[in-house]
This record gives C-alpha cells, sequence and structure tokens, in this order.
C-alpha cells in the first residue's frame, strides 16, 4: 500500500528509504505499509532505490498529473509494480541481499493476505490485487495465473532495468494508454467522456448493496500508526441511493429509529440538501430496541453456544454484526478491567479539574425574601394580603448551567482504537457525572448511505458505563452527522437555557462512500480529502454560530493533524493515553469557557 501520508511510525519507513537512496536531505514523496499498519521494509528501499536512479521531481509531476483521477491510487499501485522490477534490475549487482528481501516481501504479501478478514479483501480493488498476486507467486517460483489482457499488463508491468527518467515516464504513459485509453494531465472535469460511458458509471454496479459494517476482533488498544484506511473504488459508487433493503439492513443492526416516519421526512428535508441529497439519516437509543440491544447483548453467549440470535428473519450480516457488537462490547469491558486502576485516577483528576472549572457557572436558584429583585406580577400582595415575600433573592441551593454532549466517530478508521475510545469516553462520563454535569453520548457513522446516530447515553440517566456498548464500522459524513446533532441539541433546549458544550472525539478524516451530488451524468465528486475537510468545518462553523461551543478530542494518525487543525482550528487537544485525558480534557473545556463567558 503506496501512499503519501505519514503515520507514527513513518520515522523507520524513511530511514529505510534514505538508507536505499543514500541520502537523507530530502522528504520521500511516498512512504510503504502493509495493510495492517506495518511497515514495508522491501518496497521502501524500492522506493529510495527509485530516488537514486530517477529524477523524482520529474516522476512526482508525472504522479501528480492524474492526481484528480478518481483511480489514482489504482494507478500508483501499479506503476510502482512497475517501478519495482526496473530498481530491482537496476540494483541486484550491486546489492545481491535484494533477492532474499524481495522472497521475504512475497511471503508477506501472501502472509498478509491470509490474515485481512473478508471485508478487508472486499475494500481491495481486485485488478491491483491480480497484479500484485502475480507479481510476488513468480517471484516464490509459482505458477503465474493470469490470461488475457491481464496477462498482457502483468508482462508490459516488468519495466526494463536499463530505463532513464525519460524512458520510465515514457513507459508509464505507454501503460495508461494500452490498458486505460487515458493521457495523463487532462483533469477529469474537462475531460470529454462517451455517453455510453457516463450511463455505465451511473448505472453500474451499486457499492451500498455490497457494504458490511466491519468490526474487527484485534487489539483495539489505539495503535495510531494502524489506523484503517479506507478506500474508494472507481465504478461503484454512482447511481446509488438508499432503498428499501439498505433500511431494513440498518434497522435489523440498530433497531427502531426513535422518530417517526414524518419527522424523520422533515429531518431529512431540513438537513440531507445540496450534496447530500441522496443521504439518508437513522437516529437510534439501543436500550430501546429490542433487536439491537436484546440481540447484542445475547448474540455473544448464543454464539458461544453455537446457536443463533433469536430473531433468524434478519439478514446473515446483520447477525454477523449483533453477534460482533456483543463481542465487542466484552472486549471494551475487558480493558477497563485491566486498566481499571489508571481509569480510575484519570476520573478522579478530572472530576477534580471539572469541578472547579464549572464553579462559575453554577447558578444559585432564587428563593422568596423581604428584599431583593421586586417581582412585579406579585406586588399587589404587598397592599393586599399583606405579604412581604413579593421579591427575590439567590438563594443557597444552586444549579448547573452546562451541558455537555459526546459525540463518538463510529467509523471504521476507529476500528483499532475501539477499548481505549470506550474507556476514554467511559472516563470522562464519570468525571462529568461526579460534578452533576448533564451529558449526552452519542456515536455516528455511515452505512449503505444512512447516518446513524446513535444515543448510547442520555441526558438524565446516570450510567456512564452504557458507552461501553461503542463498536465501530462504517464510514462517516462528518459534516451530516454534526449538523444533525447540531439540530438534536437545538431542538432539546429550544430556549438556549443552557450553555451547549460538544466534544466530538474523531481521528479527524471524513470519508464515505456516498459522493457528494454535484448533479448531472458525472454523478458528483467523493466525499473524502480536503472536500470532505471542507464540509466538515462548515458544519463546525455553523455549530459554532448557533451557540454550541464545539471542540475536538483528537485521536488519530499524525498524517490528520492537518485536517483537525482545519476543521476545529486550535479548540482540539490531541489525546495518545488515557493518562492525558485529565489534562488534554479539562484544558480544552477551559479554554473554552474562557473564550466564552457566561451569559
Amino acid at each position: 500500500m503506496i501512499r503519501r501520508e505519514y503515520t507514527g511510525n513513518a520515522r523507520r519507513a524513511r530511514n529505510y528509504i534514505w538508507n536505499a537512496a543514500g541520502r537523507y536531505d530530502f522528504e520521500p514523496p511516498y512512504i510503504a505499509f502493509y495493510p495492517t499498519g506495518e511497515v514495508d521494509m522491501y518496497f521502501n528501499m524500492v522506493i529510495g532505490l527509485a530516488v537514486k536512479w530517477f529524477d523524482m521531481d520529474c516522476l512526482t509531476a508525472f504522479f501528480d498529473s492524474y492526481r484528480s483521477s478518481r483511480s489514482a491510487d489504482e494507478y500508483d499501485e501499479f506503476l510502482w509494480l512497475g517501478i519495482e522490477n526496473c530498481v530491482f534490475a537496476k540494483e541486484i549487482s550491486e546489492r545481491p541481499i535484494l533477492a532474499q528481501l524481495r522472497i521475504d516481501r512475497a511471503n508477506d504479501f501472501f502472509r498478509i493476505q491470509n490474515s485481512l478478514s473478508r471485508q478487508q479483501v472486499e475494500m481491495q480493488s481486485m485488478a491491483v490485487y491480480d497484479q500484485q498476486a502475480a507479481r510476488w507467486s513468480e517471484v516464490l517460483g509459482r505458477h503465474v495465473l493470469l490470461a488475457g489482457k491481464k496477462r498482457k499488463m502483468y508482462e508490459f508491468l516488468k519495466f526494463e532495468g536499463n530505463l532513464s527518467t525519460e524512458g520510465l515516464i515514457a513507459r508509464m504513459k505507454e501503460f495508461f494508454e494500452e490498458f486505460f485509453h487515458f493521457t495523463p494531465g487532462i483533469s477529469e472535469e474537462k475531460r470529454s467522456f462517451r455517453l455510453a460511458d457516463s450511463l455505465r458509471r451511473g448505472l453500474g454496479k451499486r457499492r451500498g448493496s455490497s457494504e458490511k459494517l466491519m468490526v474487527r476482533t484485534a487489539d483495539g488498544g489505539g495503535i495510531t500508526d494502524k489506523d484503517v484506511q479506507l478506500t474508494h473504488t472507481a465504478g461503484m459508487r454512482y447511481g446509488f441511493a438508499p432503498d428499501k433493503k439498505d433500511e431494513d439492513y440498518i434497522r435489523a443492526c440498530f433497531g427502531d429509529c426513535v422518530y417517526s416516519d414524518e419527522e424523520m421526512r422533515i429531518l431529512e428535508e431540513a438537513l440531507c440538501t445540496d450534496g447530500d441529497a441522496a443521504c439518508r439519516l437513522w437516529v437510534v437509543r439501543p436500550e430501546r430496541n429490542g433487536i439491537a440491544v436484546g440481540e447484542m447483548m445475547d448474540a455473544r453467549s448464543s454464539s458461544e453456544e453455537g446457536a443463533a440470535p433469536r430473531n433468524t428473519a434478519i439478514s446473515k450480516d446483520a447477525r454477523d454484526f449483533l453477534t460482533k457488537s456483543a463481542d465487542q462490547r466484552h472486549r471494551n469491558e475487558k480493558y477497563c478491567e485491566k486498566n481499571a486502576l489508571m481509569i480510575h485516577e484519570s476520573i478522579k483528576r478530572l472530576s477534580a479539574a471539572l469541578g472547579t472549572l464549572f464553579e462559575s457557572y453554577s447558578r444559585h436558584l432564587p428563593e422568596k425574601a423581604r428584599a431583593g429583585r421586586l417581582v412585579a406580577r406579585n406586588a399587589y400582595r404587598l397592599s393586599v394580603v399583606h405579604d412581604p415575600y413579593v421579591f427575590l433573592r439567590d438563594g443557597d441551593e444552586t444549579e448547573n448551567n452546562i451541558r455537555v454532549t459526546l459525540l463518538l466517530d463510529a467509523s471504521m478508521s476507529r476500528l483499532y482504537s475501539q477499548e481505549k475510545i470506550a474507556a476514554e469516553a467511559y472516563v470522562i462520563a464519570a468525571s462529568l457525572e461526579r460534578v452533576h454535569i448533564p451529558l449526552e453520548i452519542l456515536s455516528y457513522r455511515t452505512i449503505r448511505g444512512f447516518t446513524v446516530i446513535e444515543k448510547l447515553k442520555g441526558v438524565a440517566e446516570k450510567k456512564p458505563e452504557s458507552v461501553l456498548s461503542y463498536t465501530a464500522g462504517g464510514w462517516n459524513r462528518d459534516s451530516l452527522a454534526f449538523r444533525t446533532v447540531g439540530r438534536m441539541i437545538r431542538e432539546e433546549d429550544p430556549n438556549r437555557a443552557q450553555s451547549h458544550i460538544l466534544l466530538i472525539l474523531t481521528d479527524a478524516s471524513p470519508n464515505d462512500s456516498m459522493p457528494i451530488a454535484t448533479g448531472g451524468l458525472r454523478g458528483g465528486r467523493e466525499y473524502e480529502g480536503e472536500l470532505s475537510v471542507r464540509e466538515a468545518r462548515k458544519a463546525v462553523d455553523r455549530l459554532r454560530e448557533d451557540g454550541i461551543r464545539t471542540s475536538a478530542i483528537f485521536l488519530g494518525a499524525s498524517a490528520h493533524m492537518d485536517n483537525v487543525h482545519q476543521i476545529f482550528g486550535k479548540e482540539y487537544v490531541r489525546i495518545q493515553s488515557i493518562a492525558q485525558l485529565a489534562d488534554g480534557v479539562s484544558e480544552l473545556i477551559a479554554m473554552m469557557l474562557r473564550e466564552s463567558p457566561p451569559d
């Protein structure tokens, strides 16, 4: 997996590149990781050797020439296979060890492929996988099982070892023209296309029908170096809009929507507009839904006994999700038990800091008095019934004027951090409960075109442990989720009687399989990258304009630091361990309260 972003273990990857290049005075244009997040030593050496043998400014300019293409990531993978063959041939006489490293890389490829879940395999480009599998099979002396166009592409990607920079670029151009009828350098918006191709894209396979909620079963302790990367596959997104089958799947997994059909219609008409026009919303309270709660809690024991969940009418995919969700809750609980001492200490420290912070936001409830502020409507009682208690003064009883909503990103990119996120949310919830601050906990994800908001804990509930039902899977359309939560907050407090704080626990990587609708035959633009970050920023700005103090608790890879700054400005804190939570969250809330003093 060739990527341009740097994650926490990128330094080791760059060291391989610099060593192979024989120089350390540049920032690599690419670094390589396996799908599991492990550093790909061999391919990082290939990148370094490309720097050694070629003019990387020219090569980078060529890669950038097709960056606007929806298939850019696939093209990168193809071309680096060709470059690998070329630099191997150039360097093998000077570095004989490359032969063994290449064999090790081939073995790693098949080892890792065998360890991937079914959902992770489905996320791969099969065209790229076929070429990679063929390359590494040949390295291991196995038979290459390709024929026709795939075989021709495979042979073409054996770039010769005598190529110069100009020759390599010419070879890559030939590759595009031969197999994709594509000329790099012409943006997709300006490229002419045939009506038949447009209709094929618009009426082709619907991505949504093949999406499943992805719940991993490995460690979830929050290793940000292993953040899951969501990849869009060209030709599978357009023409998709959620239908009844998708709604049934969402209902089976999460339970009934808390709003009526008419209420949801009004909500979607208000929020699912413009670029989100084809999207749907679903708001649930897990504890109120027999399927979503009963199955989630009982599925684990049922699966251990070899029995199917009680409701056999739901699909196998939904039953699988419910079973794995119950397993994840068990994992979350075990994680908290294992780290009980650290969690208890964090709650103690955070609640103490929050108690001090919120004191100035506690207001004294008024009580009747013989002197103070006159209540005009009761003034007649003074002369008519000789009642002197027609005044109000601040009493001894106090009421807090702050309400907090904690919003958890539950997308697939959080798969490797589920236990850690659940534990951090529990620390925040328990701390706020100790200082009597009303708290609501929500999670969000997008699957099959539905942005699902789960109410894990209501404001009136005194059960911080309910957040341990948190699970991750799906995509995340941050902008739509943020606007929906803002609408829910405003409707629950229409008179703005309370000061609202919205804390979003996120990796700042908005990404959805549903495109941003732009009209026309092209279908839309991908909800990813800079465009999705701008959309999320607009939603955050709107929340703040409405008086909802909004900030982020950032738990993600270093590659997304720029994203979190663009979306939230300076109002965020990065948390890399639970031990940092007390100081980080209290400092973040203190900054928010200082900049927005009480009325």
